[in-house]
């Protein structure tokens, strides 16, 4: 019987056609989930797994966007649950300010197309050439598990059964062409070169990919599943 994602959405549309497969080969189901659109998220008690995506929102503007202080609310809930809880990009840093960590506008800009990340994690394939869209970063709490950097940002941590990338494995080739389409302005204000990472997506997207790999393995870790040491309950 397929179990069920919740997943967090700050865009209308979410690309995530890599997390889709990866789900859907591990007979998960995914329940996409738009707070910005007033819609409700599930009771944390009822949730067996969570995924919190990105957008173009920074985390700590609740200001502006006070559907964020609700998410950042709901993220400690289900930490303090033990959800199996995967955040990425806008997520981890949705997920650091949960946890008692910060988000903030990161000191190297934006970090833009693929980038290589380091690791030392044996358990967890999280080294690779993955694809990068982020200007912000956070600060994970002081007792977060480091997983692993690029040259300008760390891009993984985890604390317990929450773990937290700030680069995209779920993105596929459309979800990065939909995304550079969309962020055509802001390429061009950085003067990013979108030719050359239109070039490298067909290599670094061959499967199976970074992000097929990690996913996969995150699918298989969750608990009931099999090995359960990447979603260590403990808090």
């Amino acid at each position: 019987m397929s179990r069920t994602l919740t997943v967090i959405a700050h865009v209308d549309d979410p690309s995530m056609g890599i997390l889709e497969s990866s789900a859907q080969s591990a007979d998960w189901r995914i329940h996409v989930v738009r707070p910005f659109r007033g819609e409700t998220l599930p009771e944390p008690g009822n949730l067996e797994a969570l995924t919190v995506l990105g957008g173009p929102q920074s985390a700590y503007d609740t200001a502006r966007n006070p559907y964020l202080k609700t998410e950042i609310n709901y993220l400690a809930d289900a930490h303090r649950r033990a959800v199996p809880t995967l955040a990425i990009c806008l997520g981890s840093q949705l997920l650091a300010e949960a946890l008692g960590g910060r988000a903030m506008p990161g000191e190297s800009g934006l970090e833009c197309g693929f980038i290589d990340v380091t690791s030392s994690v044996a358990e967890l394939p999280l080294q690779g050439r993955y694809f990068s869209f982020h200007s912000d970063t956070a600060l994970p709490p002081a007792h977060a598990e480091l997983l692993a950097e690029s040259s300008c940002y760390l891009q993984s941590w985890r604390i317990g059964g929450s773990l937290a990338v700030q680069f995209h494995p779920e993105l596929d080739t459309a979800g990065i062409e939909a995304l550079l389409a969309i962020e055509g302005d802001k390429l061009a204000q950085f003067s990013v070169d979108v030719g050359a990472i239109r070039n490298e997506i067909a290599t670094a997207l061959t499967s199976p990919s970074p992000g097929e790999l990690l996913l996969d393995a995150w699918f298989a870790a969750l608990p009931g599943v099999g090995t359960e040491r990447l979603l260590d309950s403990s808090l």
